[in-house]
């Protein structure tokens, strides 16, 4: 399960991509061709933040952002 915050964020990078479509990108002829570029940028971020909720599963297997696999640091040898 997403977090509170973690559900915001996925929202929120929604919302920064349906602005930019309708307040700042232009409508000549490329377009669609930056918007799907830009669509696939915010799917990123929002896989990234969906993300935690299989490492806060997984801890020996995933790391959340910002940690490490299993919350300790790697033993440096």
């Amino acid at each position: 399960m997403l977090t509170g915050d973690e559900r915001q964020a996925v929202r929120m990078a929604g919302e920064l991509y349906t602005h930019i479509a309708a307040k700042v990108c232009g409508n000549g002829p490329t377009r669609a061709d930056d918007l799907a570029e830009l669509r696939a940028s915010i799917h990123h971020v929002q896989h990234w933040v969906e993300a935690q909720s299989a490492a806060r599963e997984h801890p020996g297997e995933l790391r959340l952002m910002g940690e490490v696999i299993g919350g300790k640091e790697p033993r440096l040898e």
